[in-house]
């Protein structure tokens, strides 16, 4: 598989950009085939558990403004009724591209790769836990919007994403993979202390000589 470590965090919107993301709707209202509500009712409940009755403008507003100002990872889409190009993934069911694998295992392939780059680039030694979930803007190919769980050698979990592009659905392209921003940072425990190995005496007389050293200058 191809990757790239281009970095494009922001979202482009620009139609005329191959990397624009601006999520439309897939039918005009009342032309949906017929199995358009099933899949409505997958995404965002049956039709009288909604409590939202925005138009379609205000429905194309509300999802672009949530695509952009969490850079495609963070949508919820119980706020909308009409059925866009850019969807959450169904991480317990067989995913077409990735048969016979389920969306779990497919988009966990994906994310271990984009956290194994990750940890090249930082010197960190971060693994996969589990895929937390995807969005997927359907375009000419697929964009990946990943949200999963990694652990560092101390078992510390963090929040990772990571948006990866299967390019005409043939080629995996590694856009960016990152700590999830604003997450709180969680302090070692004593177990994970107790794991370490201990400094030795003649170290701590060392450390000690060194920091009084600079003290003194």
């Amino acid at each position: 598989m191809a990757s790239s470590s281009t970095i494009d965090y922001e979202i482009i919107t620009d139609p005329w950009d191959p990397k624009c993301v601006s999520a439309c709707t897939m039918y005009f209202p009342g032309k949906e085939p017929e199995d358009t509500e099933l899949l409505l009712e997958k995404i965002r409940g049956k039709l009288d558990e909604r409590i939202h009755n925005h138009t379609l403008a205000e429905e194309y507003r509300i999802m672009n403004d949530q695509i952009v100002k969490s850079q495609g990872f963070d949508v919820d889409f119980s706020k909308l009724r009409y059925l866009f190009d850019f969807q959450p993934a169904f991480l317990d069911e067989v995913y077409p591209l990735g048969k016979p694998d389920t969306g779990r295992v497919y988009f966990g392939r994906l994310a271990a790769e984009a956290v194994e780059i990750y940890n090249k680039r930082e010197g960190t030694s971060f693994e996969l836990v589990e895929v937390e979930k995807t969005n997927i803007y359907l375009n000419s190919g697929k964009f990946y919007f990943i949200t999963f769980v990694a652990k560092d050698s101390w078992n510390q979990t963090k929040l990772f994403q990571a948006k990866v592009i299967h390019v005409f659905c043939r080629e995996i392209v590694h856009s960016f993979c990152r700590l999830k921003p604003n997450q709180q940072v969680t302090c070692v425990d004593e177990e994970s202390f107790a794991k370490k190995a201990p400094i030795s005496k003649e170290a701590s007389i060392t450390r000690k000589k060194k920091r009084k050293h600079s003290i003194t200058n």
